[in-house]
């Protein structure tokens, strides 16, 4: 998919679709066949309901335009979003750990027939598709990024799932909760990586300095900018706010002086990351 625009929105309305019919599909199993397998997957697929809906809820408000109660817009939205996510995942985890450790201190063994392998399957499928279409863009797109990872969690997980179906089909009935408790630790782990890479938008953190080198370099590369330094970004939610200081010839006028720091702040917020940028104008 391209336009990573148009990718931001579909792929998390594909993700939502297709996830709620591997919880019903999954759950299904479950309540038939008591597999720890098939509970694991399909509380994950019910993480993934609640993530793509966030997701695709989060996006749209990210997108919208600033306005008077939002000066700098509303990109925030999305990493408030993925600590909910989190905090649904750290649930989750736990739900599919207790129901395991349950399973093998009970004498049941679950029934795996050919149609759970076949559903496992078809979500391993349909989650490396999405991976597939998502992965090259998330250096600019967070939301893609994280659905990015996501699925590939997915993929591993239900690889790990399909692997343990057919343990236990021939003949090591408990390896289907022993797996589960790894696929519980793997969303618990995941949820963590979440909360800690929001946080870190919501406070502001800079991005790395690779990026404000770039950003740097784009400010000296405008006509009539001699040298740019003390170069500061932080993040304002998913974007970048920059301030940038730049050096200008002093033989110039307010005009032309001020014309240069419009035109690096026009570069720098034609970055797909960079929502505002402030010029400071120096002569020396």
């Amino acid at each position: 998919m391209a336009n990573p625009q148009r990718a931001d929105i579909l792929l998390p309305r594909i993700t939502l679709v297709g996830s709620l019919a591997f919880v019903a599909a999954i759950g299904a199993i479950w309540w038939i066949s008591s597999s720890q397998l098939a509970l694991a997957q399909a509380a994950d697929s019910f993480m993934d309901v609640f993530t793509a809906a966030v997701l695709t809820w989060t996006v749209g408000i990210s997108r919208q335009p600033q306005d008077k109660e939002h000066p700098f817009g509303h990109t925030r939205a999305q990493p408030i979003g993925g600590l909910v996510t989190a905090v649904i995942a750290g649930v989750v985890a736990f739900e599919v750990g207790r129901s395991a450790v349950f399973a093998l201190l009970g004498d049941a063994e679950p029934s795996l027939g050919w149609v759970m392998a076949g559903v496992f399957g078809a979500k391993v499928i349909f989650k490396g598709t999405i991976y597939a279409l998502s992965r090259n863009h998330g250096h600019v797109r967070p939301a893609l990024h994280a659905l990015a990872v996501d699925a590939r969690n997915d993929v591993l997980l239900g690889l790990l799932a399909i692997g343990g179906f057919f343990a236990a089909r021939f003949g090591m009935p408990t390896l289907d909760a022993w797996l589960a408790l790894p696929i519980a630790a793997w969303i618990a782990w995941s949820g963590v990586e979440l909360a800690r890479d929001n946080i870190r938008l919501l406070m502001g953190e800079a991005p790395k300095p690779e990026r404000q080198a770039e950003l740097a370099a784009i400010a000296a590369a405008v006509p009539g900018v001699k040298a740019a330094h003390d170069m500061r970004a932080q993040y304002l939610g998913t974007m970048l706010h920059v301030l940038v200081h730049i050096v200008v010839d002093p033989e110039l006028s307010l005009k032309q002086a001020h014309d240069i720091g419009e035109a690096v702040r026009v570069a720098l917020e034609a970055e797909q990351d960079v929502s505002h940028c402030s010029v400071h104008i120096d002569i020396e």
